[in-house]
């Protein structure tokens, strides 16, 4: 069996809904999101699967919807959604005098049942379940599965890297065979 592993690195905050302990509160990382890949055999190229493609089909639909952002689960998205407009005219309106501010594009995305949304122009990530290492390791096996799965390639795992430095805080969920 060969594997293969592609990986992008993403910064975005999150906050878990009902946690006992820190992680309720808003806070970012800089997250590894990886898929691995496996194949029986090669294709006439010589790869599982080639690692561009990957890229554009899985990892960069990843990065647009989450750099930089907030990733909330859709409860709670669903109770603060007007406090977090107001919050994000707030933020926005710093730039206010500034010359030559550019902002960035907006654009909507609708990513495995996650969605970007910009109330008051703050861009969020809102998730069907509240965005934890596990949940988005699922998350992602399962969008690059709907992707990239055929008769020969077949997506074994995705990977999530929360922490890497000091040490690393890993997630992973495998599919089952």
């Amino acid at each position: 069996m060969y594997r293969v592993r592609k990986s992008i690195d993403i910064d975005f905050a999150h906050h878990v809904r009902g946690h006992l302990g820190p992680c309720i509160n808003l806070h970012g990382h800089t997250w590894k999101f990886e898929v691995e890949v496996e194949a029986a055999s090669l294709d006439p190229q010589g790869f599982v699967i080639d690692f561009g493609v990957l890229k554009r089909s899985v990892l960069t639909p990843c990065h647009a919807l989450l750099d930089h952002a907030l990733a909330i689960g859709q409860d709670t998205f669903l109770e603060i959604e007007h406090e977090l407009a107001e919050t994000g005219r707030k933020l926005l309106s710093s730039r206010a005098g500034i010359a030559n501010c550019e902002e960035g594009p907006r654009e909507e995305l609708l990513l495995q049942g996650a969605r970007s949304v910009y109330p008051g122009g703050m861009k969020l990530a809102v998730f069907p379940f509240s965005p934890t290492s596990e949940r988005f390791a699922s998350w992602l096996c399962e969008l690059a599965a709907a992707r990239l799965d055929d008769e020969r390639v077949r997506v074994r795992l995705g990977r999530i890297y929360e922490t890497l430095h000091p040490v690393e805080a890993v997630a992973e969920y495998v599919r089952p065979r």
